[in-house]
C-alpha cells in the first residue's frame, strides 16, 4: 500500500470540504462545472481500463458486481439526495445533524476504498483509480460541507466532520489490504466501485441544464476531463 495513495485519497476530499466550508456563497456553479470535469474523468477511466481488467479476472461474472454497484449507489442517493453529483436542496437539511446523508456519503466512500488496497489490479490501472476517486470525492466533500454549514453555519465542529468524512477512503483502504490474497472478492469490489462510478458520473454527465451559456461551459470542462483521462491512460506515470 502506498503512503501517497492514502495521502492523495485524504487529501482531495478534506481540502475539498474545508473549501466549502469557507466559501461565503452557497452558488453551485463552480461546483457543477468541476463535477463536469470529474465525471468526464470518472466514466473514462471506467471504461477504458476498469471494465476490461474486471472483466479479464473474473469473466462475465463481473456484470454481477458492476449491476450491484450501480443499484447500490440508486439506494445510497436516497438518503444522500444526490448532493455528490451537485444536488443540493437546502430546505432538506434544516433539521438537524444530516445523519443520513454523512453515513450514505461515508459508506460510499468506504466501498470505493476497498478494492484499492488489495493490489488486485497493476500500479498504473490502481494510480489512475486513485486520482478518479480523489476527483470526485472533492466536490462530493465540498457538497456535504454545504451542507453541514447551512445546518450549524461557521461552527468549529464542521472540520472534524469533514476530516472524519476524508478518512473514509483511505479507511476502506486499509480495511481493503486484509484481503490480499483473494484476488476475486477484491475484483468484485472493484465491480461494485464500477457500478457506482458509472451512475455518478452519468447522472452528472447527463444532467440537463437550462442555461446555454453554462452548457457551453460544461461542454469545455467535459472535454478538458475526457482529455485528462486519455493522458492518464495512454501516459503512466511511475
Amino acid at each position: 500500500m502506498h503512503f501517497w495513495w492514502l495521502f492523495l485519497l485524504f487529501f482531495f476530499p478534506f481540502v475539498g470540504g474545508v473549501f466549502g466550508l469557507l466559501i461565503q456563497s452557497e452558488k453551485t456553479r463552480q461546483l457543477k462545472l468541476f463535477l463536469a470535469f470529474s465525471g468526464a474523468f470518472l466514466i473514462s477511466i471506467t471504461i477504458l481500463n476498469l471494465i476490461p481488467e474486471v472483466y479479464e479476472k473474473v469473466g462475465h461474472a463481473a456484470g454481477y458486481y458492476i449491476l450491484a454497484g450501480f443499484f447500490l449507489q440508486i439506494v445510497l442517493d436516497f438518503f444522500t439526495k444526490g448532493i455528490e453529483h451537485g444536488h443540493l436542496h437546502f430546505h432538506e437539511f434544516k433539521k438537524g445533524f444530516p445523519y443520513s446523508v454523512f453515513i450514505a456519503l461515508s459508506l460510499h466512500a468506504f466501498v470505493e476504498g476497498l478494492g484499492l488496497g488489495g493490489g488486485a489490479f497493476s500500479k498504473e490501472i490502481e494510480n489512475n483509480m486513485v486520482f478518479a476517486i480523489g476527483l470526485h470525492e472533492l466536490p462530493a466533500a465540498f457538497a456535504l460541507a454545504i451542507v453541514l454549514k447551512s445546518v450549524f453555519k461557521q461552527g468549529s465542529g464542521n472540520y472534524l466532520w469533514i476530516a472524519i468524512y476524508a478518512a473514509m477512503v483511505p479507511l476502506g483502504m486499509v480495511v481493503g489490504s486484509s484481503l490480499i490474497g483473494y484476488e476475486d472478492v477484491l475484483t468484485g469490489l472493484i465491480g461494485v466501485v464500477i457500478g457506482v462510478f458509472l451512475h455518478i458520473s452519468t447522472t452528472i454527465l447527463f444532467e440537463n441544464n437550462e442555461s446555454h451559456t453554462y452548457g457551453r461551459y460544461k461542454l469545455v470542462a467535459i472535454v478538458i476531463g475526457l482529455g485528462v483521462a486519455l493522458l492518464a491512460v495512454n501516459f503512466h506515470v511511475h
